[in-house]
């Protein structure tokens, strides 16, 4: 959605984490995002509140990442409380306070208090994946190779082309299919009521 200066994400759906040693799973959903100052000098923020949740322990998380107020300074502020399971307690475990980017400190219902987790001091690891023309035609770095590319070369008129065109094509071929009568196949994931799952989980790989 464009918002004046601004283009937000919304997120919908959730994800689910599978600890294959503890058989726990951990159910999330996202946070929003926001690109600012689109014509001037862009920035990106999250905001909005998530959960996790573990239907095997009964532990939950809330999670709020905050955005900038207009007439503030703070950035990339977090705020998450850890809850034991319905019944045990409504009071919160630990709250945790900092900068999604930076630095987080945990407070406990006991009083001590310790750094959660200081991302300064984590390594960034680089992303591994194929070139693009290693990758399959319906690849997202493939398809948006042009969009990518004007982007990261300030090219406006040329990122936006891009995405006129892909989606035109898409659109035409999903017009071409209905008019043959073309199911479209879904590779990877199966929908399930209004949820699409993976069709080969880690779970159920040797």
């Amino acid at each position: 959605a464009f918002l004046g200066m601004s283009v937000a994400v919304h997120n919908i759906g959730e994800g689910r984490v599978s600890l294959l040693s503890t058989g726990e799973d951990y159910v999330l959903t996202f946070p929003s995002a926001y690109g600012r100052s689109i014509l001037t000098t862009p920035w990106v923020e999250l905001g909005g509140k998530c959960d996790i949740s573990c239907p095997q322990t009964g532990y939950r998380a809330e999670v709020e990442f905050k955005c900038k107020q207009f007439w503030g300074t703070e950035q990339n502020k977090v705020v998450a409380e850890v809850f034991p399971p319905v019944g045990i307690s409504k009071k919160s475990l630990l709250k945790v306070e900092g900068e999604w980017n930076g630095k987080m400190v945990a407070k406990y219902s006991s009083g001590k208090t310790e750094t959660f987790l200081d991302m300064s001091t984590m390594p960034v690891v680089p992303k591994v994946v194929k070139s693009v023309v290693e990758q399959e035609k319906h690849e997202s770095r493939r398809l948006w190779r042009e969009v990518t590319q004007g982007l990261k070369s300030n090219n406006i008129e040329q990122a936006t082309n891009g995405k006129l065109a892909l989606e035109q094509k898409q659109r035409e071929e999903a017009k071409d299919r209905k008019e043959k009568g073309v199911k479209w196949d879904n590779r990877m994931f199966l929908p399930i009521g209004e949820n699409w799952h993976f069709k080969d989980p880690l779970g159920n790989r040797n």
